[in-house]
């Protein structure tokens, strides 16, 4: 595969940095994301960098064999970049409940990746490399991440191992939310101990991307014969694509602007 290298943003480790999307029909995913967010393809087959403005936001890459004789549905994944790849897996394996799925391996020639799942089930990639992305500041970028899982306990000890990661309650919303806190102070993600009626069987990191209207995001998606979930509070909405990719959309500001 070939990328835009990023130039350094001094952002420190720990962070989210990148977002992709596993998918069983490639033509189907870029023509679904064109409509939805605008962004461009490149048209690689193996793995294909969206665009919006001339810079990456996001890719989309055909399901990986095993998976797909799984039957797992298309899914969005999230990547946390790192300065100690192999450590910080062998980090993770000293937790119970810890799944590494895919260990240590090249992503492409400038970075290496490891797919680890944390205590909860929720899997996200570990990446060492470069920087990747764009802000996530404007319509069609992701600008947090959310994990939905059903008691917060699970998981809080394990992130904080890894990655100095801090867990405050926000009190937002109809359950309850914790603002995650990177240990330089910014805020990067949130956690919701959401009901298994909305967050289904899976526990999961997912992307919420900027909309300029949620309700228009909604019907693009439906017309497109993808599905509408729930609506959030904070003007959220849980989407999901024609393959079975789950999202959120929202046309509020809402915590960092990772990318």
């Amino acid at each position: 595969m070939t990328r835009t290298i990023e130039s350094p943003k001094r952002m420190p480790f720990g962070h989210f940095i990148w977002t992709d999307l596993s998918t069983y029909d490639m033509a189907a995913a870029r023509s679904d994301y064109t409509d939805l967010f605008g962004w461009s393809f490149g048209g690689s087959d193996d793995y294909d960098f969206a665009r919006m403005n001339g810079r990456d936001v996001a890719a989309v890459f055909p399901m990986p064999h095993r998976l797909a004789q799984m039957d797992m549905p298309s899914f969005w994944m999230s990547y946390v970049h790192v300065d100690d790849l192999d450590g910080l897996v062998e980090k993770a394996k000293r937790h119970d409940n810890v799944i590494i799925e895919v260990s240590p391996q090249p992503f492409d020639s400038h970075s290496r990746i490891a797919l680890v799942r944390d205590p909860s089930g929720a899997g996200f990639t570990l990446y060492q490399g470069p920087e990747l992305g764009a802000d996530g500041s404007g319509p069609g970028r992701v600008q947090t991440r959310f994990h939905h899982l059903p008691d917060i306990a699970l998981i809080k000890d394990f992130y904080a191992d890894l990655f100095g990661w801090e867990f405050t309650p926000n009190g937002a919303g109809p359950w309850p939310t914790y603002d995650v806190l990177h240990p330089d102070g910014s805020k990067i993600a949130i956690i919701e101990e959401v009901p298994e009626a909305v967050r289904g069987k899976f526990r999961y990191w997912m992307p919420c991307f900027r909309v300029d209207s949620v309700e228009g995001a909604v019907r693009r998606i439906l017309a497109r014969k993808g599905g509408h979930s729930f609506d959030l509070s904070g003007r959220r909405a849980l989407v999901f694509d024609r393959q079975g990719a789950h999202f959120m959309v929202s046309d509020a500001e809402l915590a960092n602007a990772s990318p």
